[in-house]
């Protein structure tokens, strides 16, 4: 997905920050480790973020939220600058992190069922008026 925030402008980091949810800690920060190549300054020296730097922004918020470490996702980035030559090794790490990422989901979705049945629990034990209420007892582990 490309994203715009002012099409055809170029956008300050605060504008980028309130885009993506982050803050513009965050992207000082991942821009002083050079995860945004290339970003231009004003003549104040702010940041200031076209179209491709957005892409960028993008790939590295996506590829930190899977869990992926800062010098991983650099070296991604910088394979990105090699071109043509770095396809099948980029393809590679995305795939990964694709795979790290569903998992994630996996495991969201088990710990969201883990606490429905809890709540589930807790309001049929209200409903029914018991007393002393802590655990279900209704699991067995195997």
């Amino acid at each position: 997905m490309i994203v715009t925030i002012s099409q055809g402008e170029k956008n300050t980091i605060n504008d980028v920050a309130q885009f993506f949810s982050v803050s513009p800690y965050t992207l000082r920060f991942y821009a002083k480790k050079e995860l945004f190549p290339n970003i231009l300054r004003n003549k104040q020296n702010a940041r200031l973020f076209s179209d491709k730097d957005l892409e960028y922004v993008e790939m590295v918020l996506a590829l930190r939220h899977t869990g992926m470490s800062l010098p991983s996702i650099k070296n991604y980035i910088d394979l990105c600058a090699l071109g043509d030559q770095s396809i099948s090794e980029r393809l590679n790490i995305i795939k990964n992190e694709l795979n790290n990422a569903e998992e994630k989901v996996r495991d969201s979705i088990k710990q969201r069922d883990i606490l429905q049945k809890k709540l589930s629990y807790y309001e049929k034990a209200i409903d029914n008026g018991e007393t002393n209420v802590t655990w279900s007892t209704q699991h067995h582990f195997h």
